[in-house]
C-alpha cells in the first residue's frame, strides 16, 4: 500500500506518535524547569516538536487539496485556536491564582487578564502573571510551549497560499519538495554567513522548513511505498547527522520519512478515536510549573515527568472532549456543501480514483 492510502483513515499510530511526542516534550521540558543539574535530554523537546511540524505538513497539505481556500482557514482556525484561548484563560484564572496562593502573593487580575488578551493573538508577548512564579527555576513563565503555534499558523497560511494557485495545485510533487529546499537553503544562509539574528525568521524557518518536509512527502504519497527498510534507514540517516550536530539544518526529510513510516502502521486503539496530544501539549507546561512550585523539583526528573503526564493527561481529555471536539464539529458551517464523500485530488493528476472521508482526522 501506498503512504496515502495506509494514512487515508484513522486506523494507523499517527495520533499515538503524536501524543509520544508531546510527552518528549514534557521530559524535555524537565531539566530547565525543576533545575536538575547534570547531562540533559532538554534536546528532546526541539526534535519533538520539529516532528509536530512534520506530521502536521504532511495532514495540512492533504486537508488543502480537499477544502476550498477559506473553509481550509475556518478548519485551521478551529483546530488550534478554541483550545488555545481556553488554555490561556484556564492559567489566567486557575494555575496563576493557585500558585499566588501557594506563594503568599497577592493574585494580580490586570496581569491575569493581560496574560489572555496580549497573547490572544497567537504571539505569546507575555509569559507571567505578575506575583506568581517567582520562586522556581523558570520564573515568570507559564507556558513556554505555546510560542510555537504562532509559527504553525504561519505555515497554515503559507501552504494554502501556495496551493491556491492552479498551477503549484497541479504540479505539487514539484512545487512542494521545491519551496522545502528553498527554505532549507535560505535557513543555511542565514544561520551561516548571512548571521541573521530576527528570531521571527531563524524561528520560521526552522520550524515552516520541517512542515514543508511532511509537505513533500505529502505531495508523493501516491508513490512512496513505505516499508520498514525506509524507516530503520531514516533513522540511521537521522542518527548520524544528530552525531554531527546538523540533524536540525538538514534532518527534515530522514525525520519525515521516519515519523510518516511509523504513523502509517496500521492501528485500531483508543488513540485512532481520541487525540490528547494538542492538550498535552498547551497544558504540560502549566502543569510542570505548578507542580515545581509544589516542591516535586527534589523528586528526580523522572519521578517529575511522570507525574506531570499523569496530571496532565486528564486536562488534554476535558480540552478534547469539551472544547477541541465540538470546535471541529463547526467546519460545515462555512461550507455546509463539503460532503464527506468528496473526491480528492492526486498532487499532479486530476483523474485520481481515491477518496478520503472529511472528518476523519482532527487536523
Amino acid at each position: 500500500m501506498t503512504l496515502h492510502e495506509r494514512l487515508g483513515d484513522r486506523h494507523n499510530h499517527l495520533n499515538a506518535l503524536r501524543l509520544a511526542l508531546a510527552s518528549l516534550v514534557v521530559l524535555g521540558h524537565a531539566w530547565p524547569l525543576t533545575g536538575a543539574d547534570g547531562p540533559s535530554l532538554e534536546l528532546l523537546s526541539d526534535v519533538a516538536v520539529n516532528g509536530f511540524f512534520v506530521l502536521s505538513g504532511y495532514l495540512i497539505a492533504e486537508s488543502r487539496v480537499r477544502t476550498r481556500l477559506m473553509p481550509y482557514f475556518w478548519r485551521r482556525f478551529l483546530r488550534i485556536y478554541p483550545a488555545f484561548l481556553v488554555s490561556l484563560l484556564v492559567v489566567a484564572a486557575i494555575f496563576a491564582p493557585l500558585a499566588a496562593a501557594i506563594e503568599g502573593t497577592s493574585f494580580d487580575l490586570a496581569s491575569a487578564a493581560g496574560f489572555v488578551l496580549n497573547n490572544a493573538d497567537l504571539r505569546i508577548s507575555q509569559w507571567g502573571v505578575d506575583g506568581t512564579l517567582t520562586r522556581v527555576p523558570a520564573p515568570d513563565s507559564w507556558n513556554g510551549s505555546l510560542w510555537t503555534l504562532f509559527y504553525e499558523a504561519l505555515a497554515y497560511v503559507l501552504l494554502g497560499l501556495v496551493l491556491s494557485l492552479a498551477v503549484a495545485a497541479r504540479h505539487a510533487r514539484w512545487v512542494l519538495p521545491a519551496l522545502f529546499l528553498l527554505v532549507l537553503v535560505l535557513r543555511a544562509l542565514a544561520e551561516g554567513p548571512l548571521d541573521v539574528t530576527s528570531h521571527l525568521f531563524l524561528h520560521g524557518a526552522r520550524l515552516v522548513g520541517y512542515f514543508l518536509a511532511g509537505a513533500a512527502v505529502w505531495a508523493w504519497a501516491r508513490t512512496w511505498r513505505p516499508t520498514w527498510v525506509h524507516v530503520a534507514g531514516a533513522a540511521v540517516v537521522y542518527g548520524v547527522l544528530t552525531d554531527l550536530g546538523w540533524a536540525d539544518l538538514y534532518g527534515q526529510l530522514p525525520l519525515a520519512v521516519l515519523l510518516l513510516g511509523l504513523g502509517a502502521a496500521p492501528s485500531d486503539n483508543w488513540t485512532t478515536r481520541t487525540d490528547l496530544s494538542y492538550g498535552v501539549y498547551i497544558y504540560a507546561y502549566p502543569v510542570q510549573q505548578l507542580l515545581v512550585l509544589l516542591g516535586t523539583a527534589s523528586w528526580g526528573v523522572a519521578v517529575n515527568s511522570l507525574l506531570v503526564l499523569l496530571l496532565t493527561l486528564p486536562l488534554a481529555l476535558l480540552s478534547w472532549t469539551l472544547v477541541e471536539k465540538p470546535a471541529l464539529r463547526a467546519k460545515a458551517w462555512l461550507d455546509p456543501r463539503d460532503r464527506p464523500d468528496r473526491r480528492v485530488p492526486s498532487p499532479d493528476a486530476a483523474d485520481a480514483s481515491s477518496t478520503v472521508r472529511e472528518g476523519r482526522r482532527p487536523d
